[in-house]
């Protein structure tokens, strides 16, 4: 069952775009019909996205387009949690396919769009989803279209074009790729991949592996890095319907994190509105979360007021700090987006964050998007090719 997500009333599409015109959609799942599939076995079943296939919106089960998403490590801090003297996981969702957590919500987006039978798929995207989209499209043998601004750094797009999606660039802004996306979609019944109704169903099985991997021990707090505020709405909806499910006895606050050069939904939180104001100059380094109007930006603020939780901002140089921690003390590179999470967490400190439990979401890999890490990073040293040099040298190492 779809649904508008303010009016909460029934819709329908005459078409493969599942989202209004101004507010986002949302997927019901019927939970009763989840436990009469699932059995007492389910608990015993290693973590990954197939494992959650009875919650998914997905008819036949073996038109599911899967590469092993999923699954991914959730790894305690050795160094970062004894400093701030809480027990500390990272959710590392490098280890998807394409190496971000956008596969998650691909997997289940390609495998609708495979049982509605649609011709092709459409995405708006520079970055992640563009990447994963194409990727998970050519695995179900099904056209890729991606419309990105004119000017786009290819180096962003090198997978897309790996994965033999179409590219094409569209004179003006990132909102006019969107709108030029969404128009191709209706216009010739090809499936609008992005931040919709059915992705949130993806990304809600990293809860479900969280709560898995801890062995039914939910976490405190999970510290959630937001661009359109897909990722925390798909985090919280998975914690409710495993609490609902009762495989669970609480739920855990959630904190949402965006970079202070683009933070509009962190701005709203303040004021105490539902309003999301469009950001108007972007800048900061971390690309995957720089959205200037959150799609879901609604959805998120829900997410932070129902779990008690709170939005953070946080500078680029902190953004920077905890990504070079994180691969110095931690040994997990990770794009500067993710460590977005890690430096709200160390901005909150001890004295505003009480629980003891703390799970960060690190949502792509530092390959994704290296250019911060390597124009900040000091050149490395040249030398003859002599011992005595590298001696003289090593004492000032």
């Amino acid at each position: 069952k779809i649904i508008d997500y303010i009016t909460k009333e029934t819709v329908k599409t005459g078409n493969f775009v599942f989202t209004g015109e101004t507010n986002p959609w949302e997927i019901l799942v019927d939970l009763k019909e989840v436990k009469k599939k699932i059995g007492n076995h389910f608990v015993q079943i290693l973590p990954s996205v197939s494992k959650y296939l009875p919650f998914l919106p997905i008819s036949d089960y073996s038109s599911f387009v899967s590469l092993s998403e999923g699954s991914t490590p959730l790894i305690k801090s050795r160094s970062i949690g004894k400093d701030l003297g809480i027990e500390l996981y990272f959710k590392y969702e490098s280890h998807n396919p394409t190496g971000s957590f956008k596969d998650r919500g691909s997997a289940v987006e390609i495998t609708i769009a495979k049982e509605l039978k649609a011709k092709a798929v459409v995405v708006a995207s520079t970055g992640n989803m563009a990447a994963s989209i194409a990727c998970y499209a050519a695995a179900a043998g099904i056209p890729c279209y991606v419309f990105v601004p004119e000017g786009s750094p290819t180096s962003k797009l090198v997978q897309v074009i790996a994965y033999g999606g179409n590219i094409i660039q569209v004179r003006g802004n990132y909102h006019d790729a969107i709108n030029v996306a969404r128009n191709v979609a209706e216009q010739l019944s090809y499936y609008l991949a992005g931040d919709y109704a059915f992705r949130v169903e993806g990304h809600k099985t990293a809860a479900f592996e969280i709560a898995d991997q801890l062995f039914f021990r939910v976490p405190d707090i999970v510290v959630v890095p937001m661009g359109a505020g897909t990722n925390i709405a798909g985090y919280w909806k998975g914690f409710k319907e495993y609490k609902e499910l009762e495989f669970i006895d609480k739920t855990p606050r959630m904190f949402g994190v965006q970079a202070e050069g683009v933070c509009p939904i962190v701005k709203s939180f303040e004021k105490n509105t539902k309003i999301i104001i469009p950001w108007k100059d972007v800048k900061t380094i971390a690309s995957g979360i720089a959205v200037d109007y959150p799609l879901d930006g609604v959805k998120a603020l829900d997410v932070i007021e129902e779990s008690k939780g709170s939005a953070v901002s946080v500078s680029d140089a902190d953004i920077l700090k905890c990504q070079y921690m994180l691969a110095k003390r931690e040994g997990l590179f990770v794009e500067s987006s993710s460590a977005a999470s890690v430096a709200a967490l160390v901005k909150l400190g001890r004295e505003k964050v009480q629980e003891t439990t703390a799970v960060c979401v690190l949502t792509g890999n530092g390959l994704k998007d290296p250019a911060p890490v390597f124009n900040s990073a000091q050149k490395p040293i040249t030398i003859n090719p002599d011992v005595k040099e590298f001696l003289q040298l090593h004492s000032r190492i």
